[in-house]
């Protein structure tokens, strides 16, 4: 069926066009490498991997504003590759310390609007290939928020506060996923929910600053 899928619907590069993936491995050659440390004493470290814009902005845009779904597994890949390429140690920590991955949860509304959550479902690639779980069930977005790249700073501080909540026990050792660091109000706010006897590290896809 994928094939068929393929045939009909080609995969095609968002930098260059050519068929076959949705990015290219030229096109990713010119991709910015990030590597960012987020000062946090309540966070052991956070890993923001790319730059958010050019190729990466268009392939997370994709799969979060043109719902091509099946491009998960392909940035699946590449942030699991970019992982144990650059931070093999960390994922190795990840991996005897039985960490589990959080991804940022959406509100049932959006989530129902969109049809998934893109968080979620990028996790659950990563979760696979570099051999982690994944929990989506602990802790949920109890305010359905606006975008917070449309806000100025007061309107994202009041936008975010008390947005999430716990609702099952949590893992001792978690990693938050999600696809943008953007202001970061996201996962401080969800960091502030947390209990203080847990380890934590934060792992982004993209950082816009």
């Amino acid at each position: 069926m994928g094939f068929i899928v393929d045939m009909v619907f080609p995969k095609t590069c968002v930098g260059c066009g050519k068929t076959g993936k949705y990015l290219c491995d030229k096109c990713f050659e010119k991709v910015e490498v990030l590597g960012t440390d987020y000062k946090n004493k309540k966070i052991e470290g956070r890993i923001g991997l790319f730059k958010y814009h050019g190729v990466i902005k268009d392939l997370i845009s994709l799969l979060k504003f043109e719902f091509v779904s099946d491009v998960k597994t392909e940035i699946g890949e590449i942030i699991s590759n970019q992982l144990r390429e650059n931070y093999p140690n960390i994922v190795e920590y990840w991996q005897t310390k039985k960490f589990v991955i959080i991804p940022v949860p959406l509100h049932w509304r959006r989530k129902n609007w969109r049809g998934f959550n893109q968080a979620e479902i990028i996790a659950n690639e990563v979760g696979k290939i570099i051999d982690l779980h994944v929990n989506n069930k602990s802790i949920i977005r109890c305010k359905n928020t606006k975008k917070q790249v449309t806000s100025n700073k007061i309107e994202r501080n009041i936008n975010i506060k008390n947005a999430f909540k716990v609702t099952n026990k949590l893992p001792k050792n978690i990693v938050l996923f999600d696809d943008v660091w953007t202001t970061g109000n996201t996962i401080k706010n969800i960091i502030k929910i947390i209990p203080k006897n847990r380890n934590i590290w934060v792992l982004t896809m993209a950082s816009g600053n």
